[in-house]
């Protein structure tokens, strides 16, 4: 059992361990770090916004392993309307930031639904009706604290009632804003990020259905957790290439500092939990299965030596049981001192307590009178002791010794010559 508790707390000290690697990933903006108001002493930060989703082509690094993913440059920021960027350096490939788990509204609205499929038909895409689910699904602003139901894919949406938010898994592809059906759009509203767009998105299934966020695809939501680092040289020339001029020489881009992604730093901790009530519980049913603390017998074997001198002398002890002496009620001892004692009869004495309130029960000799004696250990989680359990006449009595050999003796004195 010690042994067992101890792996048990090991196997608990690794999500510890992991937990208290993540208590230093700080959460940050995208304004902080352009601000100077992270400092590079915070190394392992987390960073949530919307990256763009033309990626640039980074150097593989030192440390790069044969057939690994080529990491990428991510221009990312805060919001739609924010002109400050941070770079962040990923394995992560622009088609995966597409799939993702989104929540959203079931609303029951038709002729978005079929404007949207239109426009992206007469822009030359490929949207098509089969399997297109009749509702829209208006996803959730982020950080909204809404209830949302998980769901597996579209199908399930027949089960759901409009107006619910659900859960699910989905790739999104072509979109258009959603201004463009009503012919109401406004360049420069569209150009600042400001609006909505429907989306075709497919569940694993082969599902369809429109999707309408508040953000254009030519961005995504992103999440990265990673080491705050620092390379002027390596931010300088992806600056200086006219590509990247072009694009986001109208941002202020951090020039000092960017975030190197690691996608093996742990960022969920749900886990921990489990983990941790699963070891404690099986350490309580374990316990309740082996009754710690319990007595273990040794049986009678290797006390013949023993049974042949009746020691004389007081043998100390501690009691624990019930006791039912002739003509007196029963009582009760719990872990209460004792002193057990040879009578000239050949039976033996054992006394609770000392002066007037002193009590003694004679234990009768032989085994023609006793119920059972054992020899064994009071075992419990962190060790054990000697222990002797003794039962005559309807009592039963465990006596634990400070070591072995008192234990042995009082095996000879109960059982007698």
């Amino acid at each position: 059992m010690p042994l067992l508790v101890v792996a048990l707390i090991g196997l608990a000290a690794l999500p510890v361990g992991q937990w208290l690697v993540e208590l230093i990933v700080r959460p940050v903006t995208v304004s902080e770090l352009v601000d100077r108001r992270v400092g590079l002493s915070t190394r392992l930060v987390a960073v949530d916004g919307y990256a763009l989703l033309v990626p640039f082509a980074a150097d593989p690094g030192a440390g790069a392993t044969t057939g690994a993913a080529a990491p990428h440059w991510y221009a990312v920021r805060d919001s739609l309307q924010e002109r400050r960027l941070v770079l962040v350096r990923s394995t992560v490939l622009p088609d995966a930031l597409r799939t993702r788990t989104v929540e959203a509204r079931i609303v029951d609205d038709p002729l978005a639904v079929s404007g949207t499929v239109d426009g992206i038909v007469a822009r030359g895409g490929s949207a098509t009706g089969d399997t297109l689910a009749p509702w829209l699904l208006d996803e959730v602003e982020r950080g909204s604290r809404v209830s949302a139901t998980d769901i597996g894919s579209l199908a399930e949406l027949d089960q759901r009632a409009v107006g619910d938010v659900v859960r699910l898994r989905l790739t999104v592809t072509e979109g258009i804003a959603s201004c463009l059906p009503r012919g109401d759009c406004r360049a420069r509203r569209l150009a600042d990020g400001i609006g909505s767009w429907d989306y075709l998105a497919a569940d694993s299934a082969g599902g369809r259905v429109v999707l309408r966020t508040g953000y254009p695809p030519s961005v995504a939501p992103f999440h990265g957790v990673g080491h705050h680092a620092q390379d002027r040289d390596a931010v300088a020339g992806l600056l200086a290439t006219p590509f990247a001029d072009g694009l986001l020489g109208w941002g202020r881009v951090l020039e000092a500092a960017y975030v190197e992604h690691d996608l093996r730093l742990p960022i969920d901790r749900l886990w921990l939990g489990p983990i941790l009530f699963s070891a404690v519980a099986a350490v309580v049913l374990l316990g309740l299965w082996l009754g710690y603390p319990r007595f273990r017998s040794r049986g009678p074997g290797g006390l013949a030596s023993e049974r042949a001198e009746r020691s004389q002398r007081v043998l100390r002890c501690r009691a624990t049981g019930r006791l039912t002496p002739p003509g007196l009620s029963p009582f009760e001892v719990s872990d209460t001192a004792a002193t057990l004692s040879a009578e000239p009869d050949g039976g033996s004495l054992l006394a609770f307590g000392a002066g007037a309130t002193r009590r003694e029960v004679a234990i009768p000799r032989g085994l023609g009178s006793l119920g059972a004696v054992e020899v064994g250990d009071w075992v419990r989680v962190r060790g054990g002791l000697p222990a002797l359990q003794v039962g005559w006449f309807g009592s039963q009595v465990l006596l634990v010794f400070d070591d072995a050999p008192t234990r042995d003796r009082a095996a000879a004195v109960v059982l007698g010559g």
